[in-house]
């Protein structure tokens, strides 16, 4: 390919990107296939090399998911947030049902280590993470809220335990009874918080861009 076509592909794809916004790589390829006279293996290459060159920059496209408006919409239509939050609640009702109800000898025990151990890795802090970032992939994105959600989740889990050595029994039940409890709470907290961000009634976000071990690559 002369330098002059591979010029006119250049502007062509960077032009593309700039106006039209393609999903995959795939319809850029097709678009560009539209408006000059190269052949696909041409183009190709030619995205291969303005990539490399950093002159453009592919990836995933973000997702967008809107808060729902109103708690019918929040709580009874198939979406990410209303599966999360009836799988969420679930979780808490056989996290209660399985510690405090199946006794030791029942070969429902496995029950109790399974849920249990959901319980004390990731849920409560998952739910403290939906909190304090309630929309989706706008200040983290999914892999940064499971490694926060880790990492919130063991702080709740030893201050849970110290507050309570404190002030009440240590044991099983009562620390069941606390982080289940807290969970649940801010659970449908978070909801709330959701339900009004999404009617516009609220304004609530965090950046995370001081911090350097979230920060992403300079966006255009």
């Amino acid at each position: 390919m002369n330098n002059s076509r591979s010029f006119s592909v250049e502007k062509s794809i960077q032009k593309i990107l700039t106006e039209e916004k393609p999903k995959t790589v795939r319809k850029l390829i097709q678009r560009t296939l539209e408006l000059t006279e190269a052949n696909e293996k041409q183009v190709y290459q030619t995205i291969k090399d303005l990539e490399k060159r950093n002159a453009i920059h592919l990836g995933s496209p973000k997702i967008s998911r809107k808060l729902p408006k109103t708690i019918p919409d929040f709580l009874f239509k198939l979406h990410y947030f209303s599966v999360e939050f009836w799988l969420t609640l679930g979780l808490c009702i056989l996290f209660f049902i399985t510690v405090l109800l199946i006794p030791e000898t029942s070969p429902l025990l496995f029950l109790r280590v399974i849920i249990g151990g959901i319980f004390g890795v990731l849920i409560p802090g998952w739910t403290m993470t939906n909190l304090i970032f309630p929309r989706l992939y706008e200040a983290i994105d999914q892999y940064e809220r499971i490694l926060i959600s880790l990492g919130i989740n063991i702080g709740i889990m030893i201050f849970s335990g110290l507050i309570l050595n404190q002030i009440w029994v240590m044991e099983t039940p009562s620390f069941v009874i606390i982080i289940g409890s807290l969970t649940v709470f801010i659970l449908f907290l978070t909801a709330l918080l959701r339900i009004l961000i999404g009617a516009g009634k609220l304004e609530f976000n965090i950046s995370l861009s001081r911090f350097n071990i979230f920060k992403k690559g300079d966006t255009k």
